[in-house]
């Protein structure tokens, strides 16, 4: 049967986020990273090369159906267990980061990757409740702000550069309109007299 003497140092208690672990049986860390395999260029910067992976925390510990008094322990008490799945259920369903505790290091911003919770029936009378969680470090990044130079932002012109949008061998209604009647009766009586000098030059008018 496992001591239960670590329950008296409660200042350094171990917390998975919400829930209190009465025993904290083991604590991992693992730093993933990536090393390029292709040839570095001497002189250039090394720590382009090394890739930072996510830090990831691995805890197994221990809830106890005993209550903790000053003195000794309550009654055992089923309740406590159910509470404390209960507590991860709640995490796990809020997909919100945690802070994990184990009395000597401290993790914030820690998402739950896996919780595992198991109970079996042994000479305590299965008054323990044993936990395992593997949790990964969130990474948050500060989004930079920055100027759009103001071509950039007004964007490109519509329409084809050089050409106007009107077919070609078609004339504008403004144009037309623009040269008014005066410019369309001048161009009669110049057409009249050309037509009068050419009949004058073959004698069939006089």
């Amino acid at each position: 049967m496992i001591s239960l003497s670590a329950f008296t140092n409660t200042p350094n208690r171990s917390m998975l986020g919400t829930l209190i672990l009465d025993v904290l049986l083991s604590e991992d860390i693992t730093l993933d990273g990536g090393v390029t395999l292709y040839p570095v260029e001497d002189g250039s910067l090394i720590s382009d090369n090394i890739f930072r992976g996510a830090e990831r925390v691995r805890l197994s510990g221990l809830v106890s159906a005993d209550s903790i008094e000053v003195v000794g322990f309550s009654p055992p008490g089923k309740q406590k267990l159910v509470a404390a799945v209960d507590a991860l259920r709640e995490m796990h369903a809020a997909r919100a980061l945690i802070t994990v505790s184990t009395g000597i290091q401290r993790y914030t911003d820690m998402g739950i990757d896996s919780l595992r919770a198991t109970r079996t029936s042994d000479a305590g009378g299965g008054s323990f409740l044993s936990i395992q969680a593997e949790l990964v470090k969130v990474r948050k990044v500060r989004l930079a702000e920055a100027e759009i130079p103001e071509a950039t932002a007004q964007g490109a012109a519509k329409g084809r550069a050089g050409q106007t949008n009107t077919p070609a061998g078609k004339s504008s209604a403004s144009s037309s309109s623009a040269n008014g009647p005066a410019s369309s009766s001048a161009q009669t009586e110049q057409a009249k007299s050309f037509a009068k000098k050419i009949g004058q030059s073959l004698g069939l008018s006089r």
